[in-house]
């Protein structure tokens, strides 16, 4: 495996040997510059991250930053200085740098800074990959994804596409399962004829059987001319049950019977209509529980589940997401009027450890709601809805929290080196009370850097 290279750039060579054992340790490719100018000659070699000191003879890091943000806008360049100015790091910051320390260099918080400025690099970097092979690759109809359920997806379409058996596709909502309808239609032999859908679950059991099978003008109160029904309709092509479970019982004997020979009756008619048709079938139930609750034909349940297709809950397919959602971001920039194409690590986390019980439905009215709240071209955590952000176990929040704590044990040593340990002097350049200071040495155990602190904490 290739090994990630480190830029290292700092007029400092004691600095640069620092950094370069460190990374070296970690098994990290390195290559270290004494000035700016080297550096960016450099960067065709493709660093994965940066580490550029502030002050530098010759162009200062300020401007070696802004001109390797030209060169690659998405590389996580660490700002390093010996002086801590506020001006400073909000320039930095503004001009694209990852993260910003101050020297002496704590090195666990500059390996863990690091480590999460690459996977942040890695994370742009397949985003970018997924937007080239969203155009083929990963796409059938709509059906987006890699991963080992959904392949097994396309190869179970593949191989009904030029046959005309009942297809039955039974998946959680929001799974896609119309898509897989029609991408079994649309891509079949059938394309040419028309796609024609009906929701069972929308239309009351009295309606069903004139919606499926049409009537004659007269066959009840209100039917002033005769209407034609799905089924007649989608002659020659293909018809879409969709919530198939919630088929009344009556209309169930009667579609079977169609099944059965092909041909029907209009309500209120005596003419047999034949239709050559294709019958596809979902539900979100598991149809064979509901043949055994006696709420669905035992001999119509054969019927229609020929060939069964299960589409993976996203919850399976993790793989996806990212995917996805990239496919989302690109689908409503327009709508949105925002170039959205970047999820921070943080959020890319959130998504993937969500269970998602409204599957890729739930994932897309996701990132366009995140869309429309986000005031930057990234969506980050907090655009990311309060449920979503609670429910979603990730391990980014003990690592934040890891990382924090690192930075404030960092900045307690750097303060009572530079005050002699004087407690007083201490607090007040930190600005905390002196029982404050008392009780973090003692959390981080910092006596045992500065042995003087000890007669402090057995007495404060």
């Amino acid at each position: 495996m290739k090994k990630e290279l480190i830029f290292i750039v700092d007029d400092d060579i004691s600095i640069r040997r620092l950094l370069g054992h460190w990374l070296n340790k970690e098994g990290y490719g390195v290559l270290d510059f004494e000035n700016g100018e080297e550096c960016l000659r450099m960067m065709d070699k493709g660093p994965a991250a940066i580490c550029l000191d502030v002050m530098m003879p010759g162009l200062d890091g300020i401007e070696v930053l802004k001109r390797i943000k030209k060169i690659d806008n998405d590389v996580p360049v660490i700002m390093v200085t010996s002086k801590d100015s506020v001006d400073t790091v909000v320039e930095a910051i503004r001009d694209g740098a990852y993260d910003y320390m101050v020297k002496p260099l704590d090195k666990m918080r500059f390996m863990t800074t690091l480590r999460k400025g690459l996977e942040n690099y890695g994370l742009i970097a397949e985003l970018k990959r997924t937007r080239r092979e969203l155009k083929d690759k990963y796409i059938f109809e709509n059906i987006i994804g890699k991963s080992k359920g959904i392949q097994r997806l396309f190869e179970q379409i593949d191989k009904v596409l030029d046959t005309d058996i009942t297809v039955l596709i039974q998946g959680e909502t929001g799974t896609g399962k119309e898509l897989v309808a029609k991408a079994i239609h649309y891509n079949g032999s059938r394309r040419q004829g028309p796609f024609i859908d009906i929701n069972c679950g929308a239309i009351p059991e009295n309606l069903q059987e004139s919606e499926l099978f049409g009537f004659e003008k007269g066959a009840f109160t209100g039917a002033v001319r005769a209407k034609r029904g799905r089924i007649e309709m989608a002659h020659e092509g293909t018809l879409f049950l969709d919530e198939v479970s919630e088929m009344g019982m009556q209309t169930q004997v009667k579609f079977l019977r169609f099944l059965q020979e092909r041909s029907f009756e209009r309500i209120g008619g005596n003419k047999k209509i034949e239709v050559n048709v294709r019958v596809i079938s979902a539900t979100n139930r598991i149809l064979k529980d509901a043949v055994e609750e006696g709420e669905f034909r035992e001999d119509l349940f054969y019927r229609l589940a020929v060939y069964p297709i299960v589409v993976p809950p996203l919850r399976e397919r993790k793989d996806d997401i990212l995917i996805l959602a990239t496919h989302f971001m690109k689908k409503y920039q327009n709508e949105t009027l925002k170039k959205i194409n970047t999820i921070s690590h943080e959020a890319m986390e959130i998504l993937t450890n969500y269970r998602w019980p409204g599957n890729v439905r739930e994932l897309e009215n996701t990132i366009y709601r995140a869309m429309v709240s986000s005031d930057s071209d990234i969506i980050d955590r907090s655009c990311l809805p309060e449920n979503i952000r609670e429910e979603s176990v990730t391990e980014v929040d003990s690592q934040e929290i890891v990382q924090l704590s690192d930075i404030e044990k960092n900045a307690l040593v750097n303060a009572l080196k530079a005050t002699d340990c004087n407690i007083t002097r201490t607090a007040k350049a930190l600005n905390i009370g002196r029982n404050t200071l008392y009780r973090k040495i003692i959390r981080y155990q910092l006596n045992k850097i500065f042995p003087e602190l000890t007669r402090h904490i057995k007495d404060p």
